[in-house]
C-alpha cells in the first residue's frame, strides 16, 4: 500500500505541472488580486448574510426584505460572473475538474480489474462519480 501511496503522490505533483493546474492557479491568483471582484464577493456575501439573518425569523421573517436581498444578490451575481478574471478562473476550473474526473476514473476502472493502457473512462460511460454506479466495464 506504501507504494501506491508513493506512486499517488508523485502524479499528485505531476498534475500539478500540468497545463490545466499551472491555469487555474494563474487564473485563482488573478482573481485575488482584482480588487473591483473582491469588493463584489464581499457584497455578496453580505447580502447572503443578511438574506439568511432575514430567513431565520421564520414566520416573522419580512418578504419585501427578502426579495429585496434576492434581487440584489442576483445582481451581484451578475456582475461577478461578467468579470473577466471570474471568466477565465471558470474556464479554467473546469478544465482542471475534466482532468481530475478522467484521472479518477482510469483508477476506478483499473480498480474493477479494466486494463490500465487501454481502459477509457468515457467510452465505459464512466464520469469518475461512482455515486449509483453498478461498476464498471
Amino acid at each position: 500500500m506504501q507504494n501506491i501511496e508513493q506512486l499517488t503522490r508523485s502524479l499528485g505533483a505531476a498534475l500539478q505541472l500540468c497545463p490545466e493546474y499551472v491555469r487555474f492557479v494563474a487564473a485563482k491568483e488573478q482573481n485575488e488580486a482584482d480588487e473591483s471582484l473582491q469588493g463584489l464577493m464581499r457584497e455578496l456575501e453580505l447580502v447572503r448574510m443578511q438574506y439568511k439573518h432575514e430567513a431565520t425569523k421564520g414566520d416573522a421573517a419580512d418578504e419585501a426584505r427578502m426579495d429585496s436581498y434576492e434581487r440584489q444578490f442576483k445582481a451581484v451575481y451578475g456582475e461577478i460572473m461578467k468579470n473577466g478574471n471570474m471568466q477565465e478562473y471558470q474556464m479554467a476550473q473546469g478544465e482542471l475538474d475534466r482532468l481530475v474526473k478522467r484521472v479518477v476514473g482510469i483508477l476506478q476502472g483499473c480498480a474493477q480489474g479494466e486494463d490500465p493502457a487501454m481502459f477509457e473512462p468515457e467510452a465505459a460511460g464512466c464520469g469518475g462519480d461512482c455515486g449509483g454506479c453498478k461498476g464498471c466495464g
